[in-house]
C-alpha cells in the first residue's frame, strides 16, 4: 500500500485536506499521507523494533489503520492521530518477535530507564492506580517547558535515542541524558508524595 516518496516539486498538502481525501475515500489519501509522513511514520517504527523490513510493513499497517478509521473518526491533530496508530502497530510486532527471542530496542532501553520510577504492581486498585499515575504524568509534564516536555515524550512515546534527541534540540547528549535523569527523579518523588510509588 505504501506508495515510493513522492517528487519534491509535488505539493504537500495541508492536513485537513488530507483527511477530506480519507473521508471521500479518495486512495489519493494514502499518496499525500506517506509524502508528507512516511519517513517520520518509518522513524517511530525504526525506534521500537529496528528492521527495515518490518518498519515498511508497520508504514504500511498503518496507512490501512487510518484508511479504516477515517471515517468516522476526523482527528483533530493528524499527526499524533497517524503516530499513535503506528506507535501501537510497532509495539504489537516488537511484542511478537520478543515472545521466542531478544532483540535490540530503543523501547527496550526507555522502558528499563522507567524502571525506577514506575512500578506496576497488578491489584484491586489497578484502574485507579493507572488513572491516578496518567493525571500525576500528565500534570507534571505541563508543568515543564516546552523542551523539557519534548525531551520526554521523544524519549519515552516515541521511544528516540538520546542521540537523536540531542540532534534535534543541538544539545550536547550529556545535558539530555542529565535532563532524562533529572525529570525521572522529579517523577519518582512525585509518585512516592501520593503513594504510587513503593521501593
Amino acid at each position: 500500500m505504501r506508495t515510493e516518496n513522492a517528487s519534491n516539486s509535488e505539493k504537500i498538502l495541508p492536513d485537513a485536506e488530507i483527511i477530506d481525501l480519507y473521508w471521500n475515500r479518495d486512495e489519493k489519501a494514502i499518496e499525500a499521507t506517506d509524502q508528507k509522513y512516511g519517513k517520520y511514520l518509518y522513524t517511530i517504527a525504526y525506534n521500537i523494533i529496528h528492521d527495515k523490513l518490518d518498519c515498511e510493513e508497520c508504514v504500511n499497517d498503518t496507512y490501512l489503520g487510518v484508511w479504516n478509521r477515517i471515517p468516522p473518526a476526523k482527528p483533530n491533530k493528524f499527526q499524533v492521530f497517524l503516530a499513535k496508530i503506528m506507535r501501537n502497530i510497532a509495539i504489537d510486532r516488537f511484542r511478537k518477535h520478543t515472545a521466542s527471542k531478544r532483540v535490540p530496542s530503543e523501547l527496550v532501553v526507555s522502558l528499563n530507564e522507567l524502571d525506577n520510577c514506575i512500578v506496576y504492581e497488578p491489584s484491586i486498585e489497578e484502574q485507579y492506580a493507572v488513572r491516578e499515575m496518567s493525571r500525576i504524568l500528565n500534570d507534571y509534564l505541563k508543568s515543564q517547558s516546552a523542551s523539557d516536555e519534548f525531551v520526554f515524550v521523544c524519549r519515552y512515546y516515541y521511544m528516540d535515542s538520546v542521540a537523536n534527541i540531542a540532534k534535534m534540540l543541538d544539545m550536547n547528549e550529556k545535558a539530555v541524558y542529565r535532563k532524562l535523569v533529572e525529570m525521572r527523579n522529579e517523577l519518582r518523588a512525585l509518585l512516592e508524595k501520593e503513594g504510587l510509588y513503593h521501593e
